[in-house]
């Protein structure tokens, strides 16, 4: 029970993270409007989430794939990150929409990771 409660704090974690990305981002950039910050927000966080979760499940089913479940998330993210910027590219989404979107992901990969390694530890 407490392997599930620590992963699932490191999931709230990158919640937070994102949360608080989304109001600064409404408070300093009123350049992007709400509703892109919306698209990006919550695509990364469905991408996450589900990135989290495969992680998590791989590894409750066989501990010794961290590393490979961790390498796979990681190239299944940045797939379908680059497949949501170049839509936002090919829609003529504003370019700060797009900046905003690899700023925040690059924000959350690092969150992500940090708490992956956190929680593969025990």
């Amino acid at each position: 029970m407490t392997m599930i409660r620590k992963r699932v704090k490191g999931l709230f974690f990158l919640y937070a993270v994102l949360l608080f990305a989304f109001i600064v981002t409404q408070v300093s950039l009123p350049e992007l409007s709400q509703s892109g910050n919306i698209l990006n927000s919550v695509f990364l966080l469905v991408l996450y989430t589900c990135s989290w979760l495969f992680v998590h499940v791989g590894v409750e089913n066989n501990p010794k794939r961290f590393v490979v479940n961790f390498m796979i998330m990681t190239v299944m993210q940045f797939l379908a990150f680059l497949t949501f910027e170049l839509i936002l590219v090919m829609k003529h989404a504003p370019w700060i929409q797009v900046v905003h979107a690899l700023v925040l992901c690059v924000i959350l990969l690092i969150t992500q990771s940090i708490g992956l390694a956190q929680s593969g530890k025990s």
